[in-house]
């Protein structure tokens, strides 16, 4: 049996660690650069839009005004996930920020921007109450954004449209789900 020795396993785990530091740093590196390139026009669309709303709110009409706060909305909404993306970057470096999420409330504002979004929509969505999980915030955010939003769409076609948030014990633990009545798996 052949043997390794010890001083070539360390060199080799050592070579391997300072790689991975590097590309974590690139990665880090270009997920700020994005990030920066992303911000400046979401300025502008945020900005331009306060002044329209600021200057010519006399001469729009309600319907105008409620399309330039959705643009705003939209715009600070994007603001946050490029902060999460960066987050998300960083996680290898920092860990996750565990704290006390109150998922209901999290859903439910996610429930409200796809419900603006599409105001004639009629959607039944049942949150169960104080759905709480020690998780990183921003996190569950995105998480949230991506399930509801993938039930949303996929409840387009359903005559009477339903998304649930809950929790299931299972094996002494709990699940968190969302479901809904589309189609999908």
């Amino acid at each position: 049996m052949r043997r390794t020795p010890l001083g070539s396993l360390l060199k080799r785990a050592t070579a391997f660690v300072e790689e991975l530091e590097r590309k974590n740093s690139e990665l880090e590196a270009f997920s700020y650069s994005v990030s920066h390139d992303l911000r400046a026009p979401l300025r502008s669309i945020d900005g331009f839009s306060q002044l329209l709303l600021q200057d010519n709110a006399g001469q729009l009409d309600p319907q105008s005004q409620d399309y330039l706060h959705r643009v705003r909305e939209s715009a600070q909404r994007m603001g946050e996930l490029i902060d999460d993306l960066l987050s998300l970057s960083r996680i290898g470096r920092a860990g996750l920020r565990r704290e006390s999420v109150d998922l209901t409330s999290i859903a439910r504002a996610v429930f409200d921007e796809l419900q603006k979004k599409d105001p004639e929509r009629r959607v039944n969505l049942h949150v169960a109450e104080r759905l709480l999980a020690q998780a990183d915030n921003g996190l569950m955010r995105v998480l949230f954004d991506n399930l509801l939003g993938n039930a949303w769409k996929f409840t387009a076609k359903v005559s009477e449209p339903r998304i649930e948030v809950g929790t299931d014990q299972q094996q002494g633990g709990t699940i968190f789900f969302v479901r809904d009545n589309g189609a999908g798996v």
